[in-house]
């Protein structure tokens, strides 16, 4: 599991606000006239619903780009302090019901200064590729994958069919993140406070850190914790192992059905309570001191290497 880790038409204008069309985006593969929207540095709310895979990046000025066939293109409507890209083609949006992979594109860029309260995506796979400050981010994905490049939001709430869920390098703040069955995995990115429900994926954070509770629920994927700094931590898996490499951390609940537990450090690593269940999976923890623990493993072995215990609860059958 460690080695996995390191490993826009306007419908409707707005009063003074007007569109105007230059030179295609040589990047999509159709030949596309790109649109504008002017007067957007106080940008309130940005809502994205299209039935393609959607790019959002930071530029000079505001665009909307798109290789949709024919002459079709999202509607970009500014009202006020509003924007809305959409695209009613309902032949597409049932394919996208139906996990059809689109190949069909639409990339928003936005003023560097541009810093919207809200931005709210439905679509495809979604690539968030800018910096802007975003009080409030809330995603969508109909079968596709989710990426965050380094992002800076105060909120963050990712829903997705079936498709993975990267962040890299990313300010999170409070992140709630479902998952039906793709793998999620926070790099260097920082939550202020962190909830995540994967069915089959997944779950890996690699140097995160955070004082806020972390709670995570896998039905059946691995969850792996590195280098991590956090403070308290609840993890339930159904059959997925749960593994820990240099995590630092005050608290952790681990409850496990089928997987195995392995906490390991290379150096020894301070945790004022430990509690594990596991019903039928072994049980590893080496160079940890604890100063509470409560260990139970039904139907597995019990493996303690380097490691002190000032109270303990332990059972073992």
């Amino acid at each position: 599991m460690f080695k996995k880790i390191m490993g826009l038409a306007v419908a409707s204008l707005a009063v003074g606000t007007f569109a105007t069309v230059t030179t295609p985006n040589q990047s999509l593969a159709a030949t596309q006239p790109t649109q504008k929207v002017k007067n957007t540095a106080q940008l309130d709310t940005l809502k994205i619903n299209v039935p393609a895979q959607v790019t959002v990046k930071t530029g000079n000025e505001f665009t909307v780009t798109s290789n949709f066939d024919g002459k079709q293109k999202p509607n970009v409507i500014k009202n006020g302090d509003h924007i809305d890209v959409t695209f009613k083609d309902q032949q597409l949006w049932e394919q996208l019901k139906h996990n059809h992979k689109l190949k069909t594109k639409v990339v928003v860029t936005i003023p560097k200064i541009t810093n919207p309260n809200t931005v709210k995506i439905n679509a495809s796979d979604v690539t968030f590729n800018t910096p802007a400050k975003v009080k409030d981010l809330q995603i969508n994905s109909n079968g596709g994958n989710v990426t965050l490049n380094k992002a800076k939001l105060n909120q963050t709430t990712i829903n997705t069919a079936n498709g993975d869920v990267t962040s890299n390098d990313s300010q999170l703040g409070k992140t709630g993140i479902k998952s039906a069955s793709g793998d999620v995995r926070l790099l260097s990115s920082n939550p202020t406070e962190l909830a995540i429900k994967s069915g089959s994926g997944d779950v890996t954070l690699h140097k995160v850190d955070t004082v806020k509770p972390v709670k995570i629920d896998s039905s059946s994927g691995d969850v792996a914790l590195s280098q991590a700094n956090l403070n308290q931590v609840k993890v339930n898996s159904g059959s997925g192992e749960i593994e820990t490499h240099d995590l630092a951390a005050k608290n952790l609940i681990f409850n496990s059905g089928s997987g195995d537990v392995t906490m390991d450090s290379k150096k020894q690593a301070n945790y004022h309570r430990v509690k594990i269940d596991s019903s039928s999976g072994d049980v590893q923890i080496k160079n940890a001191k604890i100063d509470y623990s409560e260990i139970n493993t039904d139907g597995g072995d019990l493996d303690l290497k380097n490691v002190a215990i000032k109270h303990k609860d332990t059972e073992t059958e």
